[in-house]
């Protein structure tokens, strides 16, 4: 009898053990993905941030220079400018990101008057 109280016992510790084990793997794998999609979020704010920031320089060079460069550099990252057209005051340009961030681009068409109006505004 004492000696199937032991192996009882023993099972249940390995059981315990087991279930411990798997219940913080579950615990460790949800906090992963958790982690991951936060940065995912970050990642895509910020990369929304630089493209903003993009824009209202390539809108400050049409303004000053009435050119477009092909590298926008701002104080958070950089991004690639297209000019697709420019028809009289009618221009059409891509800027998309560059470097680590996920890859995110827009058009815009504005027109270049006395002022700038933006007549489209698009996300790629």
């Amino acid at each position: 009898m004492k000696n199937n109280q032991g192996m009882a016992a023993i099972i249940t510790v390995i059981i315990l053990g087991a279930l411990m084990v798997l219940i913080g793997s579950v615990m460790t794998l949800t906090s992963i993905s958790e982690g991951q999609s936060t940065l995912s979020e970050t990642k895509a704010k910020n990369n929304q941030s630089l493209l903003d920031a993009c824009a209202e320089e390539a809108l400050i060079k049409i303004n000053k220079n009435n050119a477009l460069p092909t590298t926008i550099i701002t104080s958070i990252g950089s991004c690639t400018a297209t000019l697709n057209s420019q028809v009289g005051t009618n221009w059409n340009l891509t800027l998309n990101t560059i470097g680590e961030m996920s890859y995110l681009g827009i058009n815009l068409i504005l027109d270049r008057d006395s002022i700038i109006s933006i007549s489209s505004w698009t996300d790629q």
